[in-house]
C-alpha cells in the first residue's frame, strides 16, 4: 500500500503546502512537498494550528509549513510564512515522538521525555517566563521531564508525565 498525505480547507497562509490557485480546497488533495520514503509519505503524525502545520516523520524529525508570524514554524526567525515544507530547526540527535500545535505555537516531546516549545507565548502557553513574547526556535521547557504526551488548545498546553508504579 502506498501511503499518502491529504489535506483540505483554507490555503491562504500555506498551511497545506504548495501555493495553490484556490483560497481553499473543498475535496482532499495530496499535500505537495511532504517528506517521502519508499512507502509513500514518511509522515507518521500531523498537528495543525490556526494557520500552520507541523509534520512528524518516521525518523523522529519535524517539518513545518504555513504562517510564521509568531515563529510557530520553528525555523529560527519570524516571517510572513512559507508555502514550502521545510525541516524544523532542532538540535541534532534529538528524536521526536509526539507533536502538538495551538493557534500560533507548537510543541514536541522527545524520545527521552523532554518537551520543546516555540511560537507565540502571549498567554504563557510555552511554559516560559512571561517576558518572552515569542520563541522562534524549539526551546526546552526545563520544568517538564519524563513527559509522554502534550496537547494544546488555542492558547494553552498540557503535558502528561510518565507515572511509574512499583
Amino acid at each position: 500500500m502506498h501511503a499518502e498525505l491529504l489535506g483540505c480547507g483554507q490555503t491562504g497562509e500555506g498551511q497545506l503546502g504548495a501555493r495553490l490557485s484556490e483560497p481553499m480546497i473543498r475535496v482532499p488533495e495530496r499535500i505537495i512537498g511532504a517528506p517521502n520514503d519508499a512507502d509513500g509519505t514518511a509522515v507518521k503524525a500531523v498537528a495543525c494550528g490556526e494557520q500552520h502545520t507541523i509534520f512528524l516523520t518516521k525518523d523522529g524529525k519535524m517539518w513545518s509549513v504555513g504562517s510564521n508570524v509568531d515563529g510557530q514554524l520553528g525555523r529560527g526567525k519570524r516571517s510572513e510564512g512559507s508555502f514550502s515544507i521545510y525541516p524544523v530547526s532542532l538540535t541534532s540527535g534529538v528524536g521526536i515522538v509526539q507533536i502538538a500545535a495551538g493557534r500560533a505555537h507548537s510543541l514536541a516531546v522527545a524520545d527521552d521525555g523532554r518537551v520543546f516549545a516555540w511560537g507565540s507565548n502571549e498567554h504563557g502557553q510555552l511554559g516560559m517566563e512571561n517576558t518572552i513574547t515569542w520563541q522562534e526556535m524549539p526551546k526546552r521547557i526545563n520544568q517538564l521531564n519524563e513527559v509522554v504526551q502534550v496537547a494544546s488548545g488555542s492558547d494553552h498546553c498540557i503535558a502528561l508525565t510518565e507515572v511509574l508504579f512499583s
